[in-house]
C-alpha cells in the first residue's frame, strides 16, 4: 500500500501519470478546492463492481481518471469518521485561506447528496456560508446540525427568486439545530413610505421550511432549535401536527411559525396537536396593517398585490369576505398550476426542471432523484378547491403574524405556546384556541392586536373549552405612526377562552375585547386603553355567560374601564376601575 498526498480533490481525481495510484493505496488530501477548506480528507482507491460506480457523489466517493488515456483506474472512497459534512462535498468551507465560502454550482445538489451519505437518521454538519441555488428535498430522516455558536453558526442563503429553501415530504421528521437561514428579498418590491425591505418581511420571497405529508401521514414528527430565520416570506410552514420549535430567533419574516392540518377533509383525521413553541424570539414580524393584499375573483394567476403575480406553489392564507367563495376562512391554500387552489403543498410544486435533468447524457451535476410519489399534487394527496367568482368579497393575506395556526377550532387538539419574547411585530399569535394554551409570553411595541382567536369552525362548531391565554405582558406602543396601528390588544372570537392573569398596556384600542361566549376574564391589569384624547375601555365584553372578575383596569379619563351591554348575562365580580390621571400619557 502507498501513501499519495494532493493538495486538493480535483488533484486526487486526475494524478500525475508518473505517479499513478494502484487500488487499496491511500490519499491524503488536504482540501476540496483549496488548501485547509475542511473538504479533504483521507481516502482509499477501490475498483468498483456493479453498480457502485453509481455511488460517485462528489463528497465521500470520487473518480479516479488516468490523466494521459482518459481511463478510470478506481473510484476514492472516503474513510473518514464522524458525521457528514457539508465541507466535504465542497460547500460550506469555514477555512479557505481567510475567505467564508467557495461558491459552487447546484449547491443544493450537493446538500442532498451529503444526506444521502447520512443515511437514515444520519446527521449532517454544516459550515460557513451556503447560497442556495434550489429548493433542497430532504430524501429521508435526518439531522442537520450547525458548526458553531451564536453569530458564529453556519449560514444558509437563499438565491435570487428561491421560493422555498428545504422540503421534507411523507415520514418526516427532520431536526434542525444551530443554523441560521436568510431569505431572498426583493429590492423593487411596492412598499408603503418609509418601510425599509428589511422590516417585517417586505418583499421578502422566500419560505425556510416547508413539511407536508401525506394523507394518512399526520405526523411531522420534527425540531428546530438555535436555529435563525431572516427576511422570510415564512420561516417554518408545517402541514400536520407534533413539532418542537425551541430558542429560535424569527427576525423580519412576515410569518414566523404556520401549522395548518394535513388536510382539510374531514375523512381523516386531521387535527392539529402536539406542537410546542416554546422561548422563541420575534423581532419585526408581521407586515405593517396597509400591506396590499389580494382581492381575490375569478383567477387566481390574474392577481397581483404589487409584489407579482401568485405562481406555483406559492402558500397563502384565505380571509373571508362578504360574498360566498367556496373556500374556507383563516385556511391555507397552495396555488397550483393554471390557477388551481390545493390544501396543502406537495413536494412537485417545488421541484425546478433544470437543464441538467432534461438532458439523458449522464452528469455529476444532476441531483438524486426526488421521491418518485410526488408526481402531481392529486398523486401527492391534495385537494384542488373550487370557488366562486367574488368582487371584493375575500382576500388572500400576504402580511400577518409571528405564529399563525390556520384552521378551524375544530381541527386544534392541543398545544403549548410558552416563555416567548416579540417586539416590534405586527401580531404575535392568530388562529383558533382549541385546547391550546399561551402563557408567558412577553409582546413588546405591538402595533396590531397582538392576539387573536378565530370563531368556532365547522362541521361541529365545538366551543373551544379548555383555550387559555394566561401569565403574559402584552404592552403595545403609542409612539408608532398611528397608520400602522390598529384594534385591540386581544381580541377574543371563539368561545370558552381563559384569559386570567395577563398585563396588558397602551394598546390603541380595547385592551381586552371578547365577543364570544363562555369565557373567564380575571385576574388582568389592563392599563391605558387608546389615548387620553381618544380613549377606550380596557375590557369590553359583548359575549354571553362569561364570568368577570377581579381585573384591575387603570384607564383613560371618559371611556368606561368596563364596557358590558345592558343587561348583561355574565357574571360580573369585583373589579377595580380607576382613571389615569388627566394630562398624563
Amino acid at each position: 500500500m502507498a501513501i499519495f498526498t494532493y493538495q486538493t480533490v480535483a488533484a486526487m481525481q486526475q494524478p500525475p501519470v508518473g505517479a499513478l495510484p494502484s487500488p487499496g493505496d491511500v490519499a491524503i488530501v488536504a482540501g476540496y478546492h483549496i488548501y485547509d477548506d475542511d473538504g479533504g480528507g483521507t481516502f482509499r482507491l477501490e475498483v468498483p463492481t456493479g453498480p457502485y460506480a453509481d455511488r460517485i457523489d462528489e463528497g465521500m466517493v470520487f473518480d479516479c481518471v488516468n490523466s494521459d488515456t482518459d481511463t478510470r483506474i478506481g473510484v476514492w472512497r472516503r474513510i473518514d469518521q464522524g458525521p457528514v459534512r457539508t465541507a466535504w462535498y465542497g460547500i460550506g468551507n469555514v477555512r479557505a485561506n481567510g475567505a467564508t465560502t467557495v461558491t459552487v454550482s447546484q449547491t443544493a445538489a450537493q446538500i442532498e447528496r451529503a444526506i444521502n451519505a447520512a443515511g437514515f437518521g444520519g446527521v449532517v454538519v454544516f459550515s460557513g456560508t451556503i447560497t442556495l441555488d434550489r429548493t433542497v428535498h430532504i430524501p429521508t430522516t435526518t439531522q442537520l446540525k450547525g458548526e458553531g455558536e451564536g453569530w458564529d453558526r453556519p449560514l444558509i442563503k437563499a438565491g435570487e427568486n428561491l421560493k422555498v429553501m428545504f422540503t421534507r415530504a411523507s415520514s418526516t421528521r427532520i431536526w434542525v439545530t444551530g443554523i441560521s437561514f436568510e431569505g431572498w428579498i426583493d429590492g423593487n418590491a411596492a412598499l408603503p413610505a418609509g418601510i425599509s425591505t428589511s422590516v417585517n418581511g417586505y418583499g421578502a420571497r422566500t419560505i425556510g421550511f416547508v413539511l407536508c405529508n401525506t394523507t394518512n401521514r399526520a405526523d411531522l414528527d420534527s425540531e428546530f432549535a438555535f436555529c435563525r430565520f431572516y427576511n422570510m416570506r415564512m420561516g417554518i410552514v408545517g402541514f400536520g401536527r407534533n413539532f418542537l420549535v425551541t430558542r429560535t430567533h424569527f427576525s423580519s419574516c412576515r410569518y414566523g411559525i404556520v401549522i395548518h392540518p394535513a388536510a382539510v377533509s374531514t375523512t381523516t383525521d386531521v387535527t392539529i396537536r402536539g406542537f410546542n413553541f416554546i422561548a422563541n424570539r420575534f423581532h419585526g414580524c408581521g407586515g405593517p396593517r396597509q400591506q396590499a393584499d389580494v382581492v381575490l375573483t375569478s383567477s387566481v394567476t390574474a392577481q397581483d398585490t404589487g409584489l407579482g403575480p401568485f405562481e406555483v406553489g406559492d402558500i397563502v392564507v384565505y380571509r373571508a369576505g362578504t360574498a360566498p367563495t367556496g373556500l374556507k376562512d383563516n385556511v391555507l391554500y397552495v396555488v397550483g398550476a393554471d390557477g388551481v387552489l390545493y390544501d396543502r403543498a406537495s413536494p412537485n410544486m417545488y421541484i425546478i426542471q433544470e437543464e441538467s435533468e432534461e438532458n439523458e447524457e449522464e452528469s455529476d451535476e444532476t441531483p438524486e432523484p426526488i421521491d418518485p410519489q410526488a408526481i402531481t399534487p392529486e398523486a401527492w394527496g391534495a385537494v384542488a378547491q373550487t370557488f366562486q367568482t367574488v368582487s371584493g368579497g375575500g382576500l388572500f393575506d400576504r402580511s400577518s403574524t409571528c405564529i399563525m395556526v390556520a384552521g378551524l377550532s375544530d381541527a386544534l387538539k392541543g398545544g403549548l405556546i410558552a416563555d416567548c419574547y416579540a417586539d416590534d411585530c405586527r401580531r404575535f399569535y392568530h388562529g383558533p384556541m382549541g385546547d391550546m394554551r399561551i402563557t408567558g409570553v412577553t409582546g413588546y411595541r405591538g402595533y396590531e392586536t397582538l392576539v387573536e382567536t378565530v370563531p368556532e369552525g365547522t362541521p361541529t362548531a365545538s366551543k373551544a373549552i379548555n383555550g387559555a391565554i394566561t401569565n403574559c405582558q402584552w404592552t403595545c406602543d403609542l409612539a408608532s405612526p398611528t397608520t400602522y396601528r390598529h384594534g385591540p390588544a386581544i381580541l377574543i372570537h371563539g368561545s370558552g377562552v381563559q384569559v386570567s392573569n395577563n398585563l396588558i398596556a397602551n394598546s390603541v384600542e380595547h385592551g381586552l375585547y371578547v365577543r364570544a361566549d363562555d369565557c373567564q376574564v380575571t385576574g388582568n391589569i389592563v392599563r391605558r386603553s387608546g389615548t387620553a384624547a381618544a380613549p377606550f375601555p380596557g375590557i369590553r365584553v359583548t359575549g354571553t355567560g362569561c364570568l368577570i372578575d377581579g381585573n384591575l383596569i387603570d384607564g383613560y379619563e371618559g371611556a368606561p374601564g368596563l364596557d358590558l351591554p345592558s343587561p348583561t348575562t355574565s357574571m360580573v365580580g369585583t373589579n377595580r376601575i380607576a382613571a389615569y390621571p388627566a394630562g398624563t400619557t
